[in-house]
């Protein structure tokens, strides 16, 4: 079972957190002898399909430079000359095979892992303490166990490989040691048999390799990226946010809305309360809105304090009960009163309308 540094068990699995960051780093399940099977087996019979035509075209080039080689001065100029067209020449005839392999990497490559850059391979993936400390990562590099055990895969891979390709050539012994005496055709024909067979024999072999590969290889990766109870839990905690952090956050916003109720409650035109337990300041200006509004609310502690600060600036206090239960639980700040409560919070103002009037008289 895997383990970290500090020894604590990782028995759970890799969250999508995790692995998103694995992948942006470059570290995803892949299996390289997928890639190899697939360049031997297509690459190398791409090389047969195109083989003809590079032969020909090979043939021609050949023939048309010996014909004119009695026109041909050498000279150093002369030299360069022919160096370029016979390199321009074996570009254009091997460019076909070399797009072909690139095309069947580039898509095994992502038929295994996706196409996504690892935009942090680049950018974290030379530390500074690997520039002041080499060795440190060569260490790690050569003599980890999981290079070992990859040295010694390889070396199975070869010797299993190696055992099937001289199986392959043992059983043609007679007809290889025969060719000295067989015209050039027979030869060559001999050869392009011989090689188609040990490409797709090979080739095969390699994929059932690479098919054992790949499931262990992501295996191996699962099992790397398990995590530790704790390193879930933290996780959690970067993504939700730390517990302590977010109610502190949650008092000091609560305090800030007192704050600004309490401010709002000299504005009041009503309070209407419970009497004790609930209190709801009512601003209405006749003519500036539409419908009254609740600039302040609050329960127990917070009604009391929303009483006092009515009876320090002369605002009228009414007790009603279920009005103020019914306001409180569902209006909220600087919110208008909804039509259904119209009714009962409009006789309650035209009732402090009404006394105010009489004082003014």
């Amino acid at each position: 079972m895997a383990e970290n540094p500090e020894g604590m068990e990782k028995t759970e699995q890799a969250t999508s957190k995790r692995l998103d960051e694995s992948r942006d780093k470059g570290q995803v399940a892949k299996s390289m002898d997928v890639t190899t099977s697939v360049i031997i087996l297509l690459g190398g019979m791409s090389v047969f399909y195109f083989g003809a035509n590079i032969s020909n075209e090979l043939m021609g080039f050949t023939r048309t430079t010996f014909m004119n080689l009695g026109n041909i001065q050498i000279t150093e100029l002369s030299f360069i000359e022919m160096f370029n067209k016979l390199i321009l020449f074996m570009a254009m005839l091997l460019a076909p095979i070399l797009l072909f392999v690139f095309a069947i990497t580039l898509f095994s490559e992502i038929a295994q892992v996706g196409l996504k850059f690892a935009s942090k391979k680049f950018t974290e993936g030379l530390r500074f303490k690997q520039i002041i400390n080499p060795f440190g990562s060569l260490k790690k590099i050569f003599f980890s166990s999981n290079s070992i055990f990859e040295l010694v895969k390889s070396i199975f891979k070869l010797l299993f490989i190696g055992l099937i390709a001289y199986g392959i050539l043992r059983s043609k012994d007679e007809q290889i040691i025969s060719l000295m005496e067989k015209p050039f055709i027979e030869t060559a024909t001999f050869i392009f048999a011989t090689s188609f067979e040990l490409i797709w024999k090979l080739g095969l072999v390699y994929i059932i390799i690479a098919v054992a590969d790949y499931f262990y290889q992501k295996w191996k990766f699962a099992d790397d990226m398990k995590m530790t109870k704790q390193e879930v839990k933290d996780e959690a905690k970067q993504m939700e946010g730390d517990p302590q952090i977010k109610s502190r956050i949650r008092s000091i916003m609560r305090n800030k809305l007192r704050q600004i109720m309490m401010k709002n409650v000299p504005r009041a035109d009503v309070i209407i309360t419970n009497p004790t337990h609930f209190a709801v300041a009512i601003e209405y200006k006749q003519g500036q809105m539409t419908a009254p509004r609740v600039v302040a609310k609050g329960v127990d502690f917070l009604a009391m304090k929303i009483r006092d600060i009515a009876m320090e600036n002369d605002i009228p206090i009414v007790e009603n009960p279920p009005l103020a239960r019914q306001i409180y639980f569902n209006v909220d700040i600087d919110q208008e009163v909804p039509e259904e409560m119209y009714k009962a919070v409009a006789q309650v103002l035209a009732y402090i309308f009404s006394l105010k009037e009489r004082k003014a008289v």
